[in-house]
């Protein structure tokens, strides 16, 4: 049986696991990408140009690629509201903006959709069904009812017939109503008729008065134009 050494299998994991590994994967990469990117662009004079084109359309390819690399990236943390929108970064996939709206919640979740229907407004036809008053149909049949019931139904239809009477006049209320009527016109009338006598008695008097004083100046009138005219004496 072989011994086991360090690496052997109770060795313990190492911090970081596959994430260290990755990192360092991606710091290689880096490296050499850096690497590529430092090396002197002005090669010997006897390269042919063919070769001189690839390596730049390498490079470009490259530059493209870490280009778009970088603006997924920033697009993945802009998502999660890590890193603020730079210009040029490419926007979300219809994947994330899918799951972005099925994760929306709703901006009050303590309005329920019933709360939201009374919000709208009621049509002409449903406000004119609130206008009218309820009429509580009369059952057909008022054996199934019970004697309470009964009861409260036979007053509400006696009550509507007497004020029915009442209106016509036929009920002993309304007649004591209408005599009662009829002694405060005649009463009003009389009333009527006794300040119109009276307004045309002191008319009357008024007129005589009037014609007393009238004559009265006249005789004083008379009397004094006698005064002033002398009757002559016989000899």
């Amino acid at each position: 049986m072989a011994p086991r050494g360090r690496g052997g299998k109770f060795s313990k994991p190492t911090r970081g696991g596959m994430v260290a590994e990755e990192e360092s994967s991606d710091e290689e990469d880096s490296e050499e990408e850096s690497s590529d990117d430092d090396a002197p662009s002005a090669g010997p004079s006897t390269l042919p140009t063919t070769s001189a084109g690839a390596g730049a359309s390498n490079d470009l390819s490259r530059e493209a690629r870490r280009a778009a690399a970088k603006a997924k990236k920033q697009a993945a943390l802009r998502k999660r509201g890590q890193a603020p929108a730079q210009p040029g970064d490419l926007p979300p996939s219809d994947d994330d903006s899918t799951s972005d709206a099925d994760t929306d919640l709703p901006s009050n979740p303590n309005h329920s959709a019933k709360s939201r229907s009374q919000l709208v407004k009621p049509t002409s036809d449903s406000e004119d069904q609130q206008k009218q008053p309820t009429k509580k149909a009369a059952p057909k049949d008022m054996s199934q009812l019970s004697r309470r019931e009964r009861e409260a139904i036979e007053a509400q239809q006696a009550r509507e017939r007497y004020l029915k009477l009442h209106a016509e006049g036929k009920t002993d209320e309304a007649k004591a109503d209408l005599a009662r009527l009829a002694v405060i016109r005649e009463q009003r009338e009389a009333e009527r008729m006794r300040k119109l006598a009276e307004k045309e008695e002191k008319e009357e008097k008024e007129r005589e008065r009037a014609a007393l004083v009238k004559e009265r100046e006249d005789k004083l009138r008379q009397a004094a134009l006698g005064k002033g005219k002398k009757v002559p004496k016989k000899k």
